[in-house]
């Protein structure tokens, strides 16, 4: 191949050859160097070749080197893995700084300990990628002892040389505190390095996290901060040029820059071009994402890199194939695929995966789902905690064990869960599974109901009702509480409201209250105003609707109202005569304890006849099985 050289090159050339062909060690390597590259003479492969391995043969180690390349890659020689392999290590038993990283790449898939020693023989002097690479051996334990502190500091030697990769990684571990300091604007520095050198990773990384004022790591979370494409190397070809010539990962990374807008313009299909190329490498994360864009429109291609991604063990792309599968939503209905994936998932500890397996097995399989919600709570999720703690208080798929019921709603409440919240402060106002607190029940019903639960609300103002421990009375707090939780349709708030508005007289909000609660079904508000139409108290005295009522409210066993249906089938007042249905309320009302019910069923025995008495008391009987 002819070549452009200048004078001095070609003397130069001409001056190394002789020397080169007197048998002078380092001439022979260079005008090897010369003929590849085409320094002072036409570039020629095969004289390159030739020099190189006069020299290698010779014992020089930077020809041993690069010889072993050409065998590797397959330039000018015919690629051959064993020979590059020996010249490697002959080279490298010289201590070729490049032959021991290259050796140790060799080495690191399969023998670690083999791979970090020559990570590190080529570290100490001086090569970026081996202090990289020695680095990452430390920080992941992998064939040496895990140490932090030493992974920075090879990290950091590598990094200060300019090494992209180990910028990246120097600012991963200020951000996450290890080995070092947390330091949020440290971290930052090496990420914005990394990124200008188009570390398509470290743009990510920059966008979720802020600098502080004092250098000090202030945790962020999730939410990014506002695009600073002025502080990053914003140039789109340069980005995508490093992500072609990159691995799946920098590919991975570079669709998620588009797909957020991150230094770059936002742009969709160019985020799903860069997933597609990734994920076609087999990354499980551009998987995921480049399913989680065809959801919305193409849902067969959805499901197929769902599948992709869950198959190598992503717990998101399983939780999403459970989903998917459960609902028939994006996938044709299936059951038992879908519970296949959640247990895939949850198998691995995927919370989500847990809390739905222990939702659906909470039927006869609630053994099953207590596996699932213990294996969660474990993990502190505090929606687990809340069901453990409400299975172990129901005796459902345990014994009944209230003090592992208050373990577990404590566990969830203290994670500001208002449901547990609510439970707890029942748990110490009741004494269930510990020592009975006022004190404590008022606190965190009080948190729960100021959090916005109706059971909390109403609980508190029935507190306020009763007060107690240091809690004065206070009917102007009980309305507001009670009226809160009413307002979100708490059915037993509607009917404490009703007694509320009773206890100051003011009975058409009273009888107001208790028809929306017993039209719902509240068994003491069915009982309190079949009693003000019986009295006729605010309402026209009407004794049908007070037995019809009354009835309704004996159904589901308040005594007094069964009492009362007695009197009147005894005595026909709103309901025709009839000697043995009073006999059977009366019975049911005095086996509860009423003295009234009591008094009149002695007295029904003596007024009816023996047959009358035994079909009292077999529908009695009958009343009382279970329904």
């Amino acid at each position: 191949m002819a070549t452009k050289n200048s004078g001095k090159e070609k003397r130069t050339f001409v001056e190394t050859l002789k020397e080169a062909r007197i048998g002078m060690l380092e001439a022979q390597y260079e005008v090897g160097l010369m003929y590849a590259n085409g320094v002072g003479v036409a570039m020629d492969i095969p004289q390159a070749v030739s020099w190189i391995r006069q020299a290698a043969q010779r014992g020089l180690p930077a020809a041993q080197y690069l010889l072993g390349t050409r065998y590797a890659t397959g330039v000018g020689v015919g690629q051959d893995e064993k020979l590059a392999f020996s010249w490697y290590v002959k080279a490298a038993d010289q201590g070729h700084a490049k032959a021991l990283y290259k050796l140790g790449k060799l080495h690191a898939s399969e023998q670690h300990g083999l791979a970090i020693t020559c990570f590190l023989q080529a570290a100490e002097q001086g090569l970026a990628e081996a202090q990289f690479a020695t680095g990452n051996a430390l920080a992941l334990g992998k064939g040496v002892v895990q140490d932090f502190y030493k992974a920075v500091r090879w990290y950091r030697l590598s990094a200060e040389q300019g090494l992209a990769a180990a910028q990246y990684a120097l600012a991963g571990m200020y951000a996450n505190g290890h080995g070092v300091a947390r330091d949020i604007d440290e971290a930052l520095v090496w990420y914005r390095k990394a990124a200008e050198q188009h570390i398509a990773a470290a743009q990510v990384a920059m966008e979720f996290i802020e600098p502080t004022d004092h250098g000090k790591s202030k945790g962020r979370g999730r939410t990014r901060r506002k695009s600073s494409v002025a502080e990053s190397a914003s140039d789109e070809s340069a980005w995508i040029k490093a992500a072609e010539v990159g691995d799946a990962d920098a590919r991975y990374h570079l669709g998620l820059i588009y797909d957020l807008g991150l230094g770059l313009p936002q742009d969709t299909d160019s985020a799903r071009n860069w997933y597609k190329s990734a994920a076609n490498q087999g990354d499980a994360r551009a998987q995921l994402a480049l399913a989680a864009i065809y959801e919305k429109a193409e849902e067969v291609q959805a499901l197929d890199w769902y599948h992709k991604a869950a198959e190598q063990g992503d717990l998101k792309a399983q939780f999403a194939l459970g989903r998917s599968y459960s609902s028939g939503q994006g996938a044709a209905l299936d059951a038992f695929r879908g519970i296949y994936w959640y247990l895939r998932a949850g198998e691995r500890g995927d919370t989500r995966a847990l809390l739905t397996l222990g939702n659906l097995f909470g039927g006869d399989l609630s053994h099953v789902a207590n596996v699932c919600l213990q294996t969660a709570s474990e993990q502190g999720v505090a929606e687990a905690q809340l069901l453990l703690a409400q299975h172990f208080s129901q005796g459902k798929g345990f014994e009944k064990n209230d003090q592992k019921a208050f373990y577990w709603y404590q566990q969830a409440a203290e994670k500001g869960n208002a449901l547990a919240e609510s439970a707890l402060g029942t748990s110490y106002l009741n004494g269930e599974g510990v020592e009975k607190s006022f004190k404590q029940a008022l606190f965190w019903i009080q948190k729960a109901a100021d959090q916005g639960d109706a059971k909390a609300q109403w609980n508190l103002g029935a507190l306020y009702i009763n007060g107690g421990d240091g809690l004065k009375q206070d009917f102007k707090q009980a309305f507001i509480w009670c009226q809160k939780s009413a307002d979100q349709g708490f059915l037993a708030a509607l009917a404490t409201l009703g007694l509320l508005h009773s206890s100051i007289k003011n009975h058409e909000q009273a009888i107001s209250w208790w028809t929306k609660a017993a039209d719902l079904g509240d068994p003491e508000a069915q009982y309190n105003l079949a009693a003000m139409y019986a009295k006729g108290e605010s309402v026209d005295r009407d004794m049908s609707r007070a037995f019809s009522w009354f009835y309704k409210a004996a159904m589901q066993g308040v005594v007094q109202a069964q009492s009362r249906l007695g009197l009147m089938y005894a005595t026909g007042d709103g309901v025709a005569v009839d000697p043995i249905e009073a006999h059977k309320w009366f019975i049911l009302a005095s086996e509860m304890g009423d003295k009234v019910s009591q008094s009149n069923r002695e007295r029904s025995e003596t007024l009816i006849g023996i047959a009358q008495l035994a079909e009292g008391r077999r529908r009695a009987s009958e009343w009382k099985k279970p329904q």
